[in-house]
């Protein structure tokens, strides 16, 4: 089987049968494509079935020569680990190459999010500052409820639509990786805005679009960089934080239901999690919380708190059944 034939299957799998979205599928190809262009340039090698583990150990080296990230090797080598999976279930391989190769490990990285209490400030400045009837600005305060209020995913804001909006049971149902769909709740206060947005859409933007609840100025559909404008732009009116983006407001909602809380179970089926171990990491900010509200607050706890936990002490501590 040639290697462009090998490379067209393994597409069709990854866009028919995994059903993946249009960005992780350009993510995914542009990776492979990478490299087998390093090999064609560094072994003169066309031929996937004949890569062993030395070749892509040379191109993590290669990669990390050239400074990449760490977190960008290991989405690289993700890549592939999908393509020669997917090759040795095929029979196309005898062996699976990745098997043999170590990948560097990753930094130990929280997920940045903001204070309710700036979040609420900049909520509570649409009631005044926003012109009524406008629609842009009635859109940018649904952008914002539904990215923190129900933890959504940049992409699954932009890909909703009117259907998909319960408002009798409270629900949205939305359409999260791998074309999987779940159920979230959302607020009382964010149900009627978007009652009140959908009777802002101008009758003569194209009917096509019309189904989509989050469109652009001029009535097309959104796409990911407008949205991270938007939300760059309103949250550098209540923060000087580096990290201000959309995601950051799924990070806030996690951690701030945490802070409050909320089972992990629970949270993890509201942001979409294929597992515990993703939803898990932000146990880290709830407990730094816990600790210091404990320490400030217990008369026996003495005034200053401890050092925070060490990253092995602190995995140890989640996972002990005995706490």
């Amino acid at each position: 089987m040639r290697q462009q034939d090998i490379l067209t299957t393994f597409e069709d799998y990854l866009r028919y049968e995994k059903r993946y979205s249009e960005h992780t599928l350009e993510g995914y190809l542009r990776d492979i494509a990478q490299f087998t262009a390093y090999l064609l340039r560094q072994y003169d090698l066309l031929d996937l079935t004949l890569v062993t583990h030395q070749h892509i150990r040379s191109w993590v080296v290669s990669l990390l020569r050239q400074e990449n990230k760490t977190i960008t090797v290991r989405r690289k080598m993700a890549s592939l680990t999908h393509l020669f999976k997917w090759m040795r279930r095929k029979a196309i391989l005898t062996t699976n190459p990745m098997l043999k190769v170590h990948l560097p490990k990753p930094p130990e990285r929280l997920p940045k999010s903001l204070p309710e209490t700036t979040l609420n400030r900049l909520w509570k400045s649409f009631e005044t500052d926003v012109p009524t009837g406008s629609y842009s600005a009635t859109r940018n305060q649904v952008m914002l409820g539904l990215l923190y209020g129900s933890g959504l995913r940049r992409s699954e804001l932009i890909g909703l639509r009117w259907a998909d909006v319960d408002f009798a049971r409270m629900m949205l149902r939305i359409t999260g990786k791998g074309r999987k769909s779940r159920f979230v709740p959302v607020s009382d206060e964010v149900l009627r805005l978007l009652a009140v947005f959908r009777d802002q859409v101008p009758a003569d933007w194209p009917h096509g679009n019309v189904d989509r609840v989050v469109l652009t100025n001029s009535g097309k559909p959104c796409y990911p960089k407008f949205v991270y404008n938007i939300i760059t732009q309103m949250l550098g009116t209540v923060t000087t934080a580096e990290k201000k983006s959309p995601h950051v407001l799924r990070h806030s909602m996690a951690t701030h239901l945490m802070d409050h809380g909320a089972e992990l179970n629970a949270v993890k089926e509201i942001l979409g999690h294929s597992s515990l171990a993703a939803t898990q990491i932000y146990t880290h900010n709830s407990i730094s919380r816990l600790r210091d509200v404990y320490h400030k607050a217990h008369p026996a706890a003495g005034e200053t708190a401890p050092e925070p936990l060490g990253d092995k002490q602190h995995k140890r501590f989640l996972t002990d059944k005995n706490t």
